[in-house]
């Protein structure tokens, strides 16, 4: 009997206490145009019968992984251990994919390259998960500029595709960082690749913030209501920004035709 044929990627996803979100995610990820892949699932402690949800889903590819809660950096990295796959793709419970995504990141990664990603829609939430309504919605696709990343996270986990063997050279996943960890692991791969990476421009993510969220996630951690609203450019005008705005507003309305 020849052996099984290992998976070209391995999507790596972390979880605790998301049953709400799960199947959806998990969908994204199993629903893929490139069925040349496998889920490992890193259960992090969940106590809302997620384990149950896993078990009943029925396709091979998906493999569950379960441990004390140690925090999403560790769950990644035992999903990381596990791996499988030449190449390694990250998907939150929060978020999902355009069905071509791994087929369009994996045709776009050249063979020089040792990391590939994309631009994503941001989606602004309000409400719990499965009854929140879009409060404000934009584009992010920012070009490769190393310098830049030096400054700046401009590479989300969500939308990035990179070599196995970059982690055996790099490590993985700091666990004693609390924000941020997909910035330092994506500097770490920089600094040593600076022309390997390719900046996909296609938009092929969908990332959610839930304002006034009804659970945790992994994306609302460090952010309050005002930073995400800050985010989407809803947040308080400063004084010179409040200034124009009324200049304009004034212009605008001398500029209306009197009935």
């Amino acid at each position: 009997m020849s052996e099984e044929r290992a998976p070209l990627v391995t999507v790596v996803m972390p979880t605790r206490d998301r049953a709400a979100l799960l199947p959806r995610a998990v969908h994204s990820v199993l629903g893929q145009s490139m069925p040349d892949l496998e889920l490992v699932v890193v259960d992090d402690g969940s106590t809302d019968g997620t384990a149950d949800l896993l078990a009943s889903v029925a396709d091979p590819r998906l493999r569950v992984l379960a441990q004390p809660a140690r925090g999403v950096s560790a769950a990644r990295n035992a999903a990381l251990a596990a791996a499988r796959g030449e190449l390694v793709a990250y998907l939150d419970t929060d978020n999902t994919w355009s069905p071509e995504f791994l087929e369009v990141m994996v045709s776009e990664l050249r063979e020089e390259d040792v990391l590939a990603y994309c631009g994503r829609h941001l989606f602004l939430l309000d409400g719990p998960p499965g009854d929140a309504r879009v409060v404000a919605r934009r584009t992010s696709s920012p070009p490769y500029n190393p310098a830049a990343l030096l400054r700046h996270n401009t590479i989300d986990t969500n939308v990035m595709v990179h070599r196995r063997w970059v982690v055996d050279e790099v490590g993985g996943f700091d666990e004693e960082l609390h924000r941020l960890v997909d910035w330092d692991l994506v500097v770490r791969i920089v600094l040593r690749h600076p022309f390997a990476v390719r900046h996909v421009d296609q938009v092929l993510c969908d990332y959610h913030y839930y304002r006034r969220a009804q659970l945790p996630t992994i994306t609302n951690g460090a952010f309050d209501d005002a930073a995400l609203d800050g985010l989407f450019g809803l947040g308080e005008r400063d004084p010179v920004d409040r200034a124009v705005l009324a200049k304009i507003a004034a212009d605008l309305q001398e500029r209306r035709p009197a009935r």
